[in-house]
């Protein structure tokens, strides 16, 4: 345990002294398997922002009925692995939407590599209603055929849900 620490810069061992902490931030980047947090960031931001452009302009009313459903599913979900379940279910219905099924792998494959960050996320507190409230709007903007709208709340969502894994007992980070 106190190597793992001073791998990540957050302690050091001076021999015949004591270890020390030295850093309340992790100095070095956290993994998700083999990819960083912000290599992750990126290709969400390249994936499901346009996901959810295309699906609000080419989305069925089948699309809208399964993205309704899971939705409130996730709202009598009161399990956090559950939720996370779920909120992978509604990013691979808005690829799905997309009409695209090369951008549905992609968000099947991310979700796969986001497994233990999502697990976090549904965690911290306040994170669930907001979290509901950001899927909301993004849903709102698809029904809607806003394609604009649908990728600022896409966003606005993947954005709030980094800051909740940066600090996840601070209701600003929500």
């Amino acid at each position: 345990a106190l190597m793992g620490l001073q791998a990540l810069g957050l302690t050091t061992s001076q021999p015949g002294i004591g270890t020390f902490v030295v850093s309340a931030r992790v100095g070095v980047p956290l993994l998700l398997g083999r990819y960083s947090p912000a290599h992750v960031r990126e290709v969400r931001r390249c994936v499901e922002i346009p996901a959810a452009r295309l699906c609000a302009e080419r989305r069925s009313d089948r699309d809208i009925g399964n993205i309704a459903a899971i939705l409130a599913r996730m709202d009598d979900a009161a399990d956090p692995a559950r939720r996370n379940l779920l909120d992978a279910s509604f990013h691979i219905a808005i690829a799905r939407g997309s009409g695209n099924p090369l951008i549905v792998k992609l968000v099947e494959d991310l979700r796969t590599v986001l497994e233990e960050h999502s697990r976090a996320a549904a965690r911290a507190p306040y994170r669930r209603g907001e979290a509901s409230q950001e899927h909301r709007v993004v849903y709102d903007a698809i029904v809607d055929r806003d394609p604009d709208a649908a990728a600022v709340a896409m966003e606005a969502h993947l954005a709030a849900a980094e800051r909740s894994i940066i600090d996840p007992d601070s209701k600003e980070a929500q």
